[in-house]
């Protein structure tokens, strides 16, 4: 998928489209990381906020946690498109599945025994 302005501003109103590039210039992204077409990202607004972008085809499908429940993406989820547009994160899915070759089954299913357990959320995904 393509991703630029005029791709983004389409997804959202002009203000809010005007507070998303004010969010990438205030350096508001915390953390952006990519695995696959998966791109996920936290960003500072009055909360941290956690942003989801799936990229498949020509569609992008986002997420935001915050409350807006306006017309079109939120401002955090136009930061990070923008931040995506202007250069994608390296994809780091290569570089797990390289570590996940040298795993043993053994090592792995005690990893995410051990990492269910510490998390329900992630439980319950599984």
């Amino acid at each position: 998928m393509n991703v630029d302005e005029e791709m983004i501003s389409g997804r959202c109103t002009d203000a809010v489209f005007e507070r998303g590039q004010s969010y990438r210039r205030e350096g508001r992204i915390q953390q952006i990381g990519r695995f696959g077409d998966l791109v996920t990202a936290t960003v500072q607004g009055t909360n941290l906020y956690d942003v989801t972008v799936k990229l498949s085809g020509d569609a992008a499908d986002t997420h935001c946690t915050c409350p807006y429940d306006g017309a079109g993406d939120c401002k955090h989820v136009v930061a990070v498109l923008l931040d995506i547009a202007a250069g994608p994160p390296a994809d780091e899915s290569e570089g797990v599945e390289a570590v996940l070759d040298d795993v043993s089954p053994d090592d792995l299913r005690g990893f995410v025994r051990d990492a269910l357990a510490e998390d329900a959320e992630l439980c319950e995904q599984f």
